[in-house]
């Protein structure tokens, strides 16, 4: 089965969501492609004035995804530069800054040069073409996790979520792949909702994997 994942490195399910679909996709014929989608852009969250955390970690988080947008051009994986840098902040708990990007810059054997793309803006006219065909797809009342489903007919179906409080074994992560794949490809499908529970996701539950 092909799918898309639409992801913003700050945000921590998004997170725990993608490596649930890692584990998974050993388990199961998946190919996944690994698309960007900022919410400081989505969620008007660029103008500086707005200090709520959500918005500063946005900007931040764009940073990043510049970065990778750029390291693509040196043949860079966007998910393995993505697993880098979400095992600094979300598992070790470093913030965005120069010196992260900097760290995994280096992991990665990439030019530091690449560090100046964190504020090159240049690159968000590619970011909002990826958040467009995330939402052309699914609705403009989206963030991220978001998945699109490549149906056998070539046509798509995309969902926001799962959104997931912690990872999940790997009995219990197949049984959820198995449920959510078999509903998101049924084209009567639509929605699946409930309130979310109080308190930050568990993503140090992420870091047995």
């Amino acid at each position: 089965m092909n799918i898309e994942f639409y992801f913003d490195p700050g945000c921590p399910f998004c997170w725990i969501t993608s490596r649930w679909l890692l584990m998974v996709s050993e388990h199961r014929d998946i190919n996944i492609s690994w698309r960007p989608f900022s919410l400081a852009i989505k969620n008007n969250q660029l103008d500086t004035s707005d200090k709520s955390k959500y918005a500063i970690l946005a900007r931040s988080s764009i940073r990043v995804l510049r970065v990778i947008l750029a390291a693509q051009d040196n043949d860079a994986s966007i998910i393995d530069l993505y697993t880098d840098f979400g095992i600094q902040h979300h598992v070790a708990g470093m913030e965005f800054n120069d010196e992260m990007i900097a760290k995994v810059l280096v992991k990665h054997k990439l030019p530091a040069k690449l560090l100046d793309a964190a504020d090159d803006k240049n690159y968000d006219k590619q970011l909002r073409a990826s958040i467009k065909t995330a939402t052309d797809i699914c609705g403009q009342d989206i963030g991220v996790p978001t998945i699109i489903f490549v149906l056998d007919d070539g046509s798509k179906n995309g969902y926001f979520g799962p959104v997931l409080q912690e990872l999940p074994n790997l009995e219990e992560s197949l049984k959820l792949w198995d449920g959510l794949s078999l509903l998101a490809t049924n084209k009567s499908f639509y929605e699946l909702k409930r309130s979310r529970p109080e308190g930050d996701p568990n993503v140090f539950s992420t870091a047995k994997c």
